[in-house]
Parts: structure tokens; sequence; C-alpha cells
């Protein structure tokens, strides 16, 4: 098992290390052994990222892709506004700006040879976040994302290609007939699972502690015949179903420019899947459980002092 922690290339990861001497040291203080990549954009100006550092790369995600793609332009109005805001988001207004954007990032990968990558299988709406009541059904958007995959592999990449989780349409893991009916569809000779066990446990709002959490997660994976088909885990937790619960009841409500509605929802989300440490004697039985070939470290933090202080939490409680 390699075990990795998380790293994007935006100002508020690279600013927190000298060189590449010193994120090295540092993730190899916690016993790690590299990282996984989230390209934002950001140009790497220190050379901070070395390719023998990186042993994952994460994709981009659109939050909102499913309607442009199938062509539900009602959809696609209600959620950019106008044909600009769509063409700022993806680089243009059909489903080649969607496949073109994802090329670009995959080109960008390719660079530092990762063992895998990570791409999210899931779509929802602005104003469906806090509503959880939802157009698309799981089923519309697996298969959709496998058309799209479909149109991204064409041959084995020498990597593998990792299907994330999340709690909206699309791969939830609840489900092991969709979970099953993606790995079929996407032809890539070596697909299987990123589970990440925080967005799993925002499938059920009834969760208070982290035993439950575990509990939960082993419950739902004891559906499937085969974990092996589960490659990696983004392991974190976020204990958030009663907050959850209250805001469904009074949503904030979600007015101006997609990025206006946008901006109003990021402090939400950020408390749905806030990425803390998932530790305690229950958490680590799930590890050995599952035995994943590669384990993440996903956590969200405001400086490096903040992840100093989650990744000691973890290890003590190992």
């Amino acid at each position: 098992m390699k075990r990795m922690m998380n790293i994007c290339l935006h100002y508020s990861d690279l600013d927190r290390y000298e060189s590449r001497e010193d994120l090295r040291r540092y993730y190899r203080s916690f016993g790690l052994d590299g990282l996984e990549l989230l390209d934002s954009g950001t140009k790497d100006e220190k050379g901070l990222i070395a390719p023998e550092d990186v042993v994952g790369f994460h994709l981009r995600f659109f939050p909102c892709w499913y309607c442009l793609w199938s062509g539900d332009i009602p959809s696609v109005m209600e959620e950019f506004g106008s044909w600009e805001e769509v063409e700022k988001q993806f680089g243009g207004r059909d489903r080649e700006a969607i496949l073109r954007g994802f090329r670009e990032n995959l080109e960008f990968a390719r660079k530092f040879r990762p063992e895998y990558v990570v791409f999210h299988v899931s779509d929802d709406l602005l104003v469906e976040v806090v509503s959880r009541k939802h157009r698309y059904t799981d089923e519309e958007v697996a298969d959709a994302a496998a058309d799209l995959l479909n149109s991204l592999f064409t041959e084995d990449e020498g990597f593998e290609l990792l299907l994330e989780n999340l709690w909206w349409p699309g791969l939830t893991m609840t489900r092991p007939e969709i979970t099953y009916r993606l790995l079929e569809k996407v032809k890539y000779p070596r697909t299987g699972i990123m589970l990440d066990t925080g967005h799993l446990m925002h499938t059920n709002t009834s969760l208070r502690t982290q035993e439950e959490a575990a509990a939960y997660i082993r419950e739902v994976l004891s559906r499937y015949e085969d974990r092996s088909i589960i490659r990696g885990m983004h392991f974190h937790q976020t204990l958030s179903g009663a907050f959850v619960e209250k805001q469904k009841k009074h949503p904030p409500k979600l007015t101006g420019t997609y990025f206006e509605k946008s901006c109003a929802l990021a402090g939400y989300l950020l408390q749905v899947d806030s990425h803390h440490p998932f530790t305690g004697p229950a958490a680590e039985e799930l590890i050995r459980w599952i035995d994943p070939e590669y384990l993440v470290y996903e956590l969200l933090t405001t400086d490096r002092a903040e992840h100093e202080s989650f990744m000691k939490e973890i290890l003590a409680a190992r």
C-alpha cells in the first residue's frame, strides 16, 4: 500500500513550501510515499513538484456538465445564465469543448508519469446542491461519463483510471449495480474505483460519530461481491449530517450570476465536505479490511501548520 497526501497546484498550497527538497522532506516526515496532484492552473514557479514525487493525478472536475453534454439547453441556461458563461467555464458550447478541456488536462498529467489518474463521476446543478432534489439519474450521469471517458481513452496509457464517488447523481457507491454498470461500460483496460470515504458519509445524514461512519462504509461495501475493484481511497471525514438536514429546511437563496451563486454555495460546501482526519480504531480497521493499493490522506487545510497538526493526529491514531 502506498500512502500519500494531496496537493493542489494553487498558491494556497504551493506557498507553504520553500523548495522541492522542503516539500519532499515534509511528506516523508510522515512516512508518506508521495503526492496526489490536482492541477488548478497555477504555475509551479518554484519547481516544487517533480515527477518522482507524484504517484497519482486528480483530473479536473466540472460540477455541472451533463446538461451541456446531453443537449439539455434549458438546464444549461438555468445553470449558467448565458452562452458567454458557458464558454467561460468550458471553453466552448458543445461536447467537444468538454473533451478538449480534459484532453489538455491529461496532456499535463502525462508529464508527471502518474501511476493512476482520478475522475469524478458526478453531476449537480447549483440549485440542487442544497435541496438534494435532482433532475438527472445515476444511470444517466454514469452512462454519459462512460461515453466521455471512452472518447478520451482509446488505448492503455500506462496508468490506472480510478473513478471517484460523490454524493450527487452518478457514482455514489451506494448502488453496486451502478458501480458495476460503469466499470463494464468504460473500455479502458485498467479501470477501478477511488473510494472517497467522506463523500460516502454524505449519503447518510444520520451519521454523528466516526465510529458510525466507519460502520456505515463497511455496511455499504459489504453489498459488493468483489471489493478488489477499490484500488484507492481518499481517506477523510466530515460528519455534517445535522448541518445538511437543517440547511435543507432553510436553503440559501441563489441569485445573480453563475459566479455569484457559486460563491454563495462555497461556504456551504466547505461545511458539508471539510475533509478532516478520519481516525480511530474503526477507521484503521477499515483501511486493513479494504486494503487499497493507494491511500491518500485528502485534507483541506488553511496553512502548513494546520496540515501538520492533522497529519500528526492521523499518525497518533495509527
